[in-house]
């Protein structure tokens, strides 16, 4: 199945800095196939009611940090809809066309740190298994909570990387293909002064947040 145009990025509020905005009307302008959605919280929480249900909503409901909430939706919105997630602090530096192929069915990369595959951003068909493993990994985590103060365990790339190696063990013939870092180049993770403009303090960050905040409300 073909990767779909379409753009997926989430913030917790419609309410972007400017230099966000300029980022975004950036690459849509060398992207003008591609559709865009952007999700706020309360978009979230509607499409997961009506695209899985209300155990999976409540399960969103629980997740008590921002970072780990945008992890959940990734995985949710690309298993159903397809197309490419982007972190909402990160870039697209080329057309996505140029390097997407009509056969593939999911693209992935390495973080800067090569023990775990990046979800920055993500490429994927919908109903891919890495995303279904990753699912239901993170579902396993959230109702036994198993790491109260680590959002990169729970909901992170440890988690995503978790699914994919467990997807390949029993599925070897998936169909991905691995780019090298930042897809290539194709993408850029955090741009530059991007995360000054998104958080008011240092606190906000989610590794910050979750030393003193509980990845889920108790």
């Amino acid at each position: 199945m073909a990767i779909p145009k379409i753009i997926h990025q989430t913030f917790k509020s419609k309410a972007l800095p400017m230099i966000t905005r300029w980022h975004i009307a950036r690459f849509r302008k060398k992207n003008p196939e591609y559709t865009y959605e952007f999700y706020d919280d309360e978009r979230i929480s509607a499409f997961l009611q009506q695209e899985y249900g209300p155990e999976m909503n409540a399960a969103y409901q629980r997740l008590n940090i921002g970072a780990a909430k945008a992890d959940f939706f990734r995985y949710a919105v690309l298993y159903k809809k397809g197309g490419i997630y982007l972190d909402i602090d990160s870039g697209i530096n080329s057309r996505l066309d140029n390097f997407i192929h009509d056969d593939d069915a999911a693209i992935i990369t390495k973080e800067g740190d090569p023990v775990f595959y990046a979800q920055w951003a993500l490429i994927f068909s919908a109903g891919h298994p890495f995303l279904e493993k990753a699912i239901e990994l993170v579902l396993d985590n959230i109702n036994h909570n198993r790491y109260p103060h680590d959002v990169h365990q729970m909901t992170g790339p440890t988690v995503y990387t978790r699914a994919i190696k467990e997807s390949l063990a029993q599925h070897p013939e998936t169909n991905f293909r691995l780019l090298g870092t930042d897809y290539d180049g194709h993408l850029k993770v955090k741009y530059k002064l991007g995360k000054f403009f998104l958080y008011e303090k240092k606190a906000d960050h989610w590794k910050q947040k979750q030393l003193t905040t509980p990845v889920l409300k108790p």
